[in-house]
């Protein structure tokens, strides 16, 4: 029989990828896939900078309650992002959000192909802050030029700009037609006073979820921080929840396709709070410490629950939107959602102002291991 080493192919795959075995089964081969170049990028990285280390080799404030090992050491800008590809307890949580950053930029895709709504783009670009800040905390928050309290702020900012351009988009397109009709204060309507109020809720929510980070770590800080952003979504959230009573319960006396979001609207309801949830009561770690370190501790749940809430809803409001341009319902300007994400950057840049010794850069630490 001819060797299998006569062929051209397969001295080819020899010189260039592999090794024909040795063997009775001559067309065996041993592929080294060592030698191609994408797994280069493994051995670009120090091995030094993929360590993790354990929980009790790092301070008290650099530690999350009940995940005990696979953390990163203090790095620098390069070795944050090499961070991204190696196993660790935050992986999850950036590529989480990192992968939600297309999604988002399919929504823009999507609404200039449909509808092009001023308002529609302005909560977009709301979305994409919220998943960008989350993305950036995530990888960021081991890098020692600053404190891992200011990646976080950067987070929280993101989750404000959102928490706003939501409640805008909720007045603009999902409200109750009864809405529309009762007089508000002043001069204003009662949507374009209910968009107010909503904005400095979005305000306060800023100042107090930074606040958190000068708390020490337990159960009424978790409530304190969610609730920071949770009571705005709850108040905007009522109007909503009246408009899914009066589809289902009521005399259903409305126009055709008016509740068709109504369907949508309760499977965004249900993951947020089965996120927020998760998130207080820190299942499952909290009962089994260590064991959810990599994968499936609450913080991965309330990643995933976000993305898919923040699915549900621009479907939502996707068909509310085509229900308020079908019967030329306009229900606000897009003046006061601007003045109000105007005035609430200052906030935001105030608060970095008062809360600014929060951000300087502690000590770098180091494992003891190394």
């Amino acid at each position: 029989m001819r060797s299998a080493l006569n062929f051209p192919t397969c001295r080819f795959l020899q010189n260039k990828v592999g090794t024909v075995l040795r063997s009775p089964r001559p067309y065996i081969l041993d592929f080294s896939f060592n030698k191609l170049p994408f797994n280069s990028l493994k051995s670009c990285i120090p091995e030094s900078s993929r360590k993790t280390i354990n929980a009790d080799h790092l301070p008290t404030e650099y530690r999350e309650p009940y995940i005990l090992k696979g953390y990163r050491s203090s790095t620098d800008f390069l070795g944050s992002l090499h961070s991204l590809f190696w196993l660790h307890n935050e992986s999850f949580n950036c590529w989480s959000h990192i992968l939600g950053i297309p999604m988002v930029l399919s929504f823009f895709a999507e609404e200039y192909i449909t509808s092009s709504s001023p308002l529609m783009y302005l909560y977009l670009f709301s979305c994409l802050c919220f998943v960008l800040g989350s993305s950036f905390a995530h990888t960021f928050c081991c890098y020692s030029r600053l404190s891992r309290d200011a990646y976080f702020t950067v987070d929280y900012i993101g989750l404000t700009i959102f928490t706003c351009g939501s409640g805008a988009a909720y007045v603009a397109f999902s409200f109750p037609i009864e809405l529309s009709t009762i007089p508000g204060v002043s001069t204003f309507s009662f949507l374009d006073t209910y968009l107010i109020f909503l904005c400095l809720c979005s305000m306060v929510s800023i100042f107090q979820s930074v606040w958190t980070r000068t708390l020490s770590p337990s159960v009424l800080r978790s409530v304190l921080r969610v609730s920071a952003f949770a009571a705005p979504g709850i108040i905007m959230s009522f109007p909503i929840l009246y408009k899914i009573y009066a589809c289902y319960c009521g005399a259903n006396t409305y126009p055709p396709h008016y509740c068709d979001s109504a369907v949508i609207w309760p499977k965004q309801f249900l993951t947020c709070i089965i996120s927020i949830i998760f998130y207080v009561s820190r299942f499952p770690e909290y009962f089994y410490p260590g064991k959810f370190d990599y994968f499936g501790h609450s913080h991965n749940v309330f990643h995933i629950g976000a993305l898919l809430g923040l699915h549900y809803q621009k479907l939502a409001l996707s068909l509310d939107l085509e229900f308020a341009k079908a019967h030329q319902i306009a229900k606000v300007s897009l003046k006061i959602p601007l003045f109000g994400l105007s005035f609430l950057f200052i906030v935001i840049f105030l608060t970095c102002i008062y809360f600014r010794h929060l951000f300087a850069a502690k000590p770098s630490y180091k494992s003891r291991r190394l």
